[in-house]
């Protein structure tokens, strides 16, 4: 099976794939794969957040065991107040997420080997990406493609430099081949371990945006 999973946290344009840069963004799509359509979208509703808390909790806590199970089967993340959460949907509910914040301080700080003097030559617009999850039937290319897409687009969009991540260490080469470098060793967290990482988006591999490009042409893009 395979496990799509940052951590979770609770308690230059190129090769023709067109500008990455600040501007307007529309965050509302659509994507067929066969005979699912998925959208992808912000939750913005206290259900679709309900969704998300749900599908933390399969995910972080019985099939990573980074957490305890909870009774109502929900884990709720405590950065919510600073954080927007974007979704895959299907047929209406939450099968995918990725968590973005754009407020330090951030949850990758504490695995840092020296705190936050770790980012010192990064750039300072960064952005911190948490709890990609996906629920085993959805983990498909395209689902994969629309959430990092869309949370590459995203970040481009407005403005960020950088990207940081805390990538489950069974998945590091997802992270390197998606452009992430280790920022420091692995940080065992509950039953999981996971490694501080990070991007800059005009480093943003060739085929990584081959991959955005054919997910626009699927009617995927967030630019206008």
């Amino acid at each position: 099976m395979r496990q799509y999973a940052m951590c979770n946290e609770y308690t230059s344009p190129r090769g023709g794939l067109g500008p990455l840069r600040p501007q307007s963004v529309r965050l509302e799509h659509e994507v067929a794969r066969g005979d699912i359509k998925y959208e992808f979208r912000l939750a913005s509703t206290a259900e679709e957040r309900e969704g998300v808390w749900r599908l933390n909790h399969e995910t972080f806590s019985r099939e990573l065991g980074q957490h305890e199970l909870a009774p109502d089967g929900l884990l709720v993340d405590r950065y919510a107040a600073t954080t927007r959460y974007l979704c895959a949907f299907a047929a209406g509910r939450v099968v995918g997420m990725i968590a973005v914040n754009a407020e330090p301080p951030f949850s990758i700080e504490k695995r840092l080997p020296l705190g936050v003097a770790s980012l010192a030559d990064w750039p300072a617009r960064r952005l911190e990406v948490r709890l990609l999850a996906i629920e085993p039937a959805h983990r498909n290319s395209m689902v994969l493609a629309g959430l990092l897409g869309s949370m590459i687009e995203l970040a481009a969009a407005e403005g960020f430099e950088a990207i940081l991540i805390s990538g489950v260490v069974n998945r590091l080469a997802m992270y390197r081949r998606l452009g992430f470098r280790e920022l420091g060793p692995p940080v065992p967290d509950g039953a999981a371990a996971f490694v501080p990482m990070a991007m800059r988006i005009g480093e943003l591999p060739e085929h990584v945006r081959t991959g955005i490009r054919r997910w626009r042409a699927r009617g995927g893009s967030l630019l206008p």
